[in-house]
């Protein structure tokens, strides 16, 4: 995040170029994989990494806006996952599973937090209290 926003304050215009190439990119990895299993698509996740980075022209920029790139796709500001929530706790469990860097792996946790795909929790106790 940081060099994004370093090369953001910079005014590098090839960020937005960027950015839609992943997006395209992002668009046929799901469609490929549409119907897979969570599994598969961990897997091919880890083989995926490499595309993204090259996309944004550095290893460390890559691994940041892998799965930023990957959840922007499936979601729209005005109306939410809609019929993508499925998809999206898909990837998320997916990503946690992938032989992806350490470092999309803990971007990834920050997207689920960030777009509020955690699991429901159990409250446990939660019976009232006297």
């Amino acid at each position: 995040m940081h060099e994004l926003l370093e090369r953001l304050g910079r005014g590098d215009v090839r960020l937005i170029e960027m950015c839609q190439q992943a997006n395209h990119a992002w668009r046929e990895f799901l469609s490929e994989l549409n119907g897979a299993d969570t599994g598969t698509l961990a897997a091919r996740l880890g083989f995926f990494q490499p595309t993204i980075e090259r996309i944004f022209e550095s290893k460390t920029l890559g691994q940041t806006m892998m799965p930023w790139s990957a959840f922007a796709v499936l979601y729209d500001t005005q109306s939410g996952w809609g019929p993508n929530k499925d998809r999206a706790l898909q990837l998320a469990d997916a990503f946690s599973r992938s032989n992806c860097s350490q470092e999309t792996r803990d971007e990834a946790r920050s997207c689920v937090i960030s777009y509020e795909l955690e699991p429901a929790r159990s409250v446990s106790g939660s019976g009232h209290r006297r």
